[in-house]
Protein backbone atom coordinates (compact mmCIF):
# COMPACT_ATOMS: atom_id res chain seq x y z
CA UNK A 1 0.00 0.00 0.00
CA UNK A 2 3.12 2.34 0.90
CA UNK A 3 4.63 1.63 -2.22
CA UNK A 4 1.17 2.31 -4.27
CA UNK A 5 1.25 6.16 -2.54
CA UNK A 6 4.58 6.93 -3.27
CA UNK A 7 5.07 5.51 -6.74
CA UNK A 8 1.30 4.41 -8.27
CA UNK A 9 -0.27 7.87 -7.19
CA UNK A 10 2.57 10.65 -8.49
CA UNK A 11 2.58 8.77 -12.00
CA UNK A 12 -1.73 8.66 -11.80
CA UNK A 13 -1.56 12.51 -11.65
CA UNK A 14 0.96 12.87 -13.72
CA UNK A 15 -1.21 10.52 -16.44
CA UNK A 16 -3.89 12.93 -15.42
CA UNK A 17 -2.06 16.15 -16.08
CA UNK A 18 -0.27 15.02 -19.28
CA UNK A 19 -4.35 14.22 -20.85
CA UNK A 20 -5.74 17.95 -19.39
CA UNK A 21 -2.71 19.26 -21.20
CA UNK A 22 -3.48 17.29 -24.66
CA UNK A 23 -6.99 18.20 -24.03
CA UNK A 24 -6.03 21.87 -23.96
CA UNK A 25 -3.37 22.41 -26.52
CA UNK A 26 -4.83 20.83 -29.74
CA UNK A 27 -3.79 23.42 -32.38
CA UNK A 28 -1.11 22.33 -34.80
CA UNK A 29 2.55 22.94 -35.17
CA UNK A 30 4.73 22.75 -38.52
CA UNK A 31 7.84 21.15 -37.50
CA UNK A 32 10.90 20.97 -40.15
CA UNK A 33 13.21 18.02 -39.99
CA UNK A 34 15.98 17.56 -42.00
CA UNK A 35 14.57 16.43 -45.03
CA UNK A 36 10.97 17.39 -44.95
CA UNK A 37 8.17 18.53 -42.26
CA UNK A 38 5.04 17.26 -40.95
CA UNK A 39 2.46 19.15 -38.90
CA UNK A 40 1.84 17.76 -35.53
CA UNK A 41 -0.10 19.04 -32.12
CA UNK A 42 1.39 20.38 -29.84
CA UNK A 43 0.73 17.63 -27.02
CA UNK A 44 2.39 15.22 -29.62
CA UNK A 45 5.38 16.84 -30.12
CA UNK A 46 5.73 17.59 -26.31
CA UNK A 47 5.45 13.74 -25.78
CA UNK A 48 7.36 12.64 -28.51
CA UNK A 49 10.42 14.80 -27.25
CA UNK A 50 9.79 13.75 -23.51
CA UNK A 51 9.95 10.47 -24.79
CA UNK A 52 12.83 10.60 -26.83
CA UNK A 53 14.73 12.43 -23.44
CA UNK A 54 13.36 9.19 -21.70
CA UNK A 55 15.30 7.24 -23.65
CA UNK A 56 18.64 9.09 -23.99
CA UNK A 57 19.01 9.07 -20.03
CA UNK A 58 17.93 5.69 -20.17
CA UNK A 59 20.31 5.12 -22.63
CA UNK A 60 23.71 7.22 -20.55
CA UNK A 61 22.01 5.34 -17.07
CA UNK A 62 22.74 2.05 -19.09
CA UNK A 63 26.31 2.72 -19.95
CA UNK A 64 27.51 4.03 -16.96
CA UNK A 65 26.18 1.05 -15.04
CA UNK A 66 27.38 -1.54 -17.42
CA UNK A 67 31.00 0.25 -17.21
CA UNK A 68 30.70 0.41 -13.04
CA UNK A 69 29.79 -3.76 -13.15
CA UNK A 70 32.89 -3.94 -15.27
CA UNK A 71 35.10 -2.39 -12.45
CA UNK A 72 33.13 -3.86 -9.57
CA UNK A 73 34.15 -7.56 -11.63
CA UNK A 74 37.44 -6.49 -12.11
CA UNK A 75 38.04 -5.16 -8.53
CA UNK A 76 36.77 -8.30 -7.32
CA UNK A 77 39.01 -10.30 -9.33
CA UNK A 78 41.73 -8.70 -7.42
CA UNK A 79 40.54 -9.23 -3.93
CA UNK A 80 40.05 -12.80 -4.42
CA UNK A 81 43.63 -13.24 -6.27
CA UNK A 82 45.26 -10.91 -2.90
CA UNK A 83 43.39 -13.42 -0.46
CA UNK A 84 44.35 -16.73 -2.31
CA UNK A 85 48.17 -15.18 -2.66
CA UNK A 86 48.20 -14.06 1.18
CA UNK A 87 47.13 -17.61 2.11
Amino acid sequence: MLRFIFIGLPLLILFLLAVAFGALNKQAITFNFIIGETSLPVSVLTGLFIGLGFLLGLAAMATKQVALRTENRKLRKQITQRESSNA
